[in-house]
C-alpha cells in the first residue's frame, strides 16, 4: 500500500530531482546470459512429467517453462515445448472413498466408472517432428542412453530412445513413447543419438539435469533388472545402473557439445533417491497390539523381516493393506523392496555421479545446483512464499501422486534454484518465480 505523501515546495523540489522511487517497476537484465536460444536437457523431471503421466497442465508446469517465462521479465525468448494434448499419457488422480483419498492410476475405471484422466484419443499420434523445441527433455531416458563410445551401442541406444517399429517387431512399436517429437532415425538406417540433437540445437544458454534415471530406474524396480528382447537384435538388460566411469565420459561428452557451440549453461547434481516420497512413505514395519512388527521381504539373497536401511517402494502400500508382507511365507516381492544393500549401490553410484558432474563442469566453467543437497532438505521442511513444503506423500505439498516427480508447486521451487545460480553466476537480475502462484495436488471435492 503506497504511503500518502504530503507535497512541501522543498519536497516538489526533492521529488522532481528523482528518476525513480522506491515503488518503481525494478528493472530486471539478464546479465552476461544470452537467453536467445535457450535448450533444457533431461528426463521426466525436465519434461514436466507429473502425477505418473505426461499430460497438458503438468507440462505447462515443467521447469524449464516455468525458468523461461521469468526470464521474459528481463528480455524476451521464444521456448517451445512439445505439448501433449488434455490428459496426454493419462496420469493419477485422487478420490475420496471409505474416509480416505485414494490415488487412481490411469486405467483404472473400477472405483468411479469413467476415469477422468485415462489417456487422450491424441496420445498415440503425439509428437510433431517437424518443429524445433527448447525443451529436450525425455521421460525415461538416462545419461547412458545419451551418448554411445562403441557402434553396437548406438544401435541399443536408438533402441532405447527411439519410438519405432522395425521389419523384427511387426505392427508393435518399440522404445520410449515419451521421445516421439524427436526424429531418432531409425535403428535399420540411420540412428541418431540424442547428443546428436544436442549439436544441432544452436543453443546460446542450457540447463542440464540428466543422469537421475541411470540409478533411479534400477531403484523404482526395486533393484530388478528387467529385459527387453528385440528380434533381430537380441535382449538388452534395463534398469541397470550405469558404471560411474561411463557416467563421467558421457556427462563430458554432453557439456563439450554445449561448449563447443559457445553455449552457457547451469548443471544440476542427482538427488538421493531417499529424498522422494516413493521411498519414505511406506515404512518397514506396523505397528500391532503397541509393537513393532517388521515385514518380511524378499532380497536377493533370500526371505528376511525388513530392517532400518532397507526402502519400502511406494506400490507395496496396497499389498500391506491386504496382509502382504505380514508372515514369512507371504513376504513383499523382491521388485518392492529396495533393501539396504541395494540402497547402498544406489547411494555410492549417485555420489560418484554428482562428483563427476561437479569436476566436469567446473573444467569448463559451467555452475552446479546441488540438487541432491537441496532436495534433501524437504525430508524435514522448506518454507517459501508463506508456505512450509516436505516430502511426505500427498500431503506435504511439494511431490505429485506418483511419490516421484514434483507437482506444478514443487517445480516452481526447483526453477528458481535455476534462477538463483543464474543470477549469482552470470550477473543476471531474473526475478524469482512466486511459488504459491502455483497450484499443488489437486484434492476432489467430497
Amino acid at each position: 500500500m503506497k504511503k500518502s505523501i504530503i507535497y512541501t515546495a522543498i519536497g516538489a523540489l526533492a521529488l522532481s530531482a528523482c528518476t525513480k522511487t522506491q515503488f518503481s517497476t525494478p528493472a530486471y537484465s539478464p546479465g552476461s546470459a544470452n537467453f536467445t536460444n535457450t535448450v533444457s536437457v533431461g528426463n521426466s523431471l525436465t519434461q514436466g512429467f507429473m502425477d505418473g503421466g505426461l499430460y497438458y497442465n503438468g507440462q505447462k508446469n515443467s521447469y524449464p517453462a516455468i525458468i523461461a517465462n521469468q526470464i521474459q521479465s528481463a528480455v524476451k525468448i521464444t521456448f517451445n515445448q512439445p505439448m501433449v494434448t488434455g490428459n496426454g499419457s493419462g496420469y493419477i488422480h485422487l478420490v475420496y472413498e471409505n474416509n480416505q483419498f485414494s490415488p487412481i492410476q490411469p486405467g483404472d475405471d473400477s472405483t468411479a466408472g469413467v476415469n477422468p484422466c485415462d489417456q487422450d484419443p491424441s496420445w498415440n499420434t503425439w509428437g510433431d517432428t517437424s518443429k524445433r523445441y527448447n525443451n529436450l527433455g525425455i521421460a525415461g531416458i538416462r545419461l547412458t542412453d545419451c551418448v554411445a563410445l562403441t557402434p553396437m551401442e548406438k544401435l541399443i541406444n536408438n533402441v532405447a530412445v527411439n519410438w519405432q517399429t522395425t521389419p523384427f517387431t511387426g505392427s508393435r512399436p518399440v522404445g520410449n513413447p515419451y521421445g516421439r517429437f524427436i526424429n531418432f532415425g531409425s535403428v535399420l538406417a540411420n540412428p541418431i543419438q540424442y547428443i546428436d540433437v544436442i549439436r544441432k540445437s544452436k543453443a546460446t544458454f542450457f540447463t542440464c539435469w540428466l543422469g537421475n534415471n541411470d540409478v533411479l530406474g534400477y531403484s523404482l524396480n526395486g533393484g530388478v533388472i528387467t529385459s527387453l528382447t528385440v528380434p533381430g537384435f537380441g535382449t538388452f538388460a534395463l534398469d541397470t545402473i550405469t558404471p560411474p566411469t561411463a557416467f563421467a565420459q558421457k556427462y563430458d561428452s554432453i557439456l563439450t557439445a554445449f561448449h563447443n557451440m559457445g553455449a552457457k549453461g547451469v548443471c544440476a547434481t542427482i538427488p538421493n533417491v531417499s529424498s522422494i516420497p516413493y521411498f519414505t512413505t511406506v515404512p518397514i514395519y506396523v505397528t500391532v497390539n503397541g509393537n513393532p512388527q517388521y515385514l518380511w521381504i524378499t532380497t536377493k539373497t533370500g526371505v528376511r523381516q525388513a530392517m532400518p536401511g532397507d526402502l519400502i517402494c511406494l506400490p507395496a502400500y496396497s499389498s500391506v493393506l491386504t496382509g502382504v508382507g505380514f508372515y514369512k511365507s507371504n513376504p513383499l516381492p523382491d521388485n518392492l523392496v529396495l533393501d539396504m544393500d541395494e540402497v547402498a549401490n544406489v547411494q555410492s553410484s549417485t555420489l560418484a555421479y554428482n562428483s563427476s558432474i561437479k569436476s566436469i563442469a567446473a573444467s569448463y566453467g559451467y555452475p552446479v545446483i546441488d540438487m541432491y543437497e537441496f532436495l534433501g532438505t524437504l525430508q524435514k521442511s522448506y518454507t517459501i512464499d508463506g508456505m512450509t513444503l516436505t516430502a511426505q506423500f500427498i500431503q506435504g505439498g511439494a511431490f505429485g501422486l506418483d511419490g516421484v516427480h514434483p507437482n506444478a508447486r514443487g517445480y516452481a521451487v526447483i526453477a528458481n534454484q535455476f534462477i538463483n545460480q543464474i543470477n549469482l553466476s552470470f550477473g543476471a537480475t531474473i526475478p524469482l518465480a512466486d511459488v504459491s502462484s502455483y497450484p499443488g495436488v489437486n484434492f476432489p471435492n467430497f
